[in-house]
């Protein structure tokens, strides 16, 4: 397979099912702080101290390739969305995590360590990917379970990032 396609010079792509759309189609914007929040958070499992969160953010990310699949087809394939299991299942382990730990009482600035600073990079870029689905929310309907399970996403993350600081207080 070819990974060069010379369609998308004139500003156009496909999403699922081949149909053509603009690059600045609110899907394409959706999809690509998306495909982001999935790239970071990559590279947050690999500097994560802790195995089992290693694992958690391995599960996000396929959640959010499924995400990105409801979208790409215009929600037409359901299938590939997320579930009240999959925002209960980052409640879950955002509440497991911060029984750990002493969260800290105002704000945080982020850079006690490479792996919370990337995951404060992460927790971000998913209010980003919030704020670009609910608007595109506007344009489509969006299931309510995938704004829930980006916006438990971003408190999960907060959470993990504080959890590799050590449970620090503010600065």
């Amino acid at each position: 397979m070819k990974i060069t396609t010379r369609n998308g010079d004139k500003g156009r792509t496909k999403l699922c099912g081949g149909r053509p759309v603009s690059k600045c189609d609110p899907r394409v914007k959706a999809q690509g702080v998306l495909d982001e929040l999935i790239s970071l958070l990559g590279l947050a499992k690999v500097k994560v101290k802790d195995p089992s969160v290693r694992k958690k953010i391995g599960l996000i990310q396929r959640d959010l390739f499924r995400i990105i699949g409801y979208i790409s087809s215009g929600g037409v394939r359901a299938g590939f969305s997320v579930k009240d299991c999959d925002v209960r299942m980052l409640e879950q382990f955002g509440d497991a995590a911060e029984g750990r730990i002493r969260m800290p009482s105002g704000f945080i600035v982020p850079g006690v360590n490479e792996s919370s600073a990337v995951l404060h990079v992460a927790r971000a870029i998913a209010r980003r990917a919030e704020c670009s689905v609910v608007e595109l929310g506007t344009k489509m309907d969006i299931d309510p379970c995938i704004t829930a399970y980006i916006n438990r996403l971003s408190d999960l993350l907060y959470v993990f990032a504080v959890c590799e600081e050590g449970g620090s207080e503010p600065a």
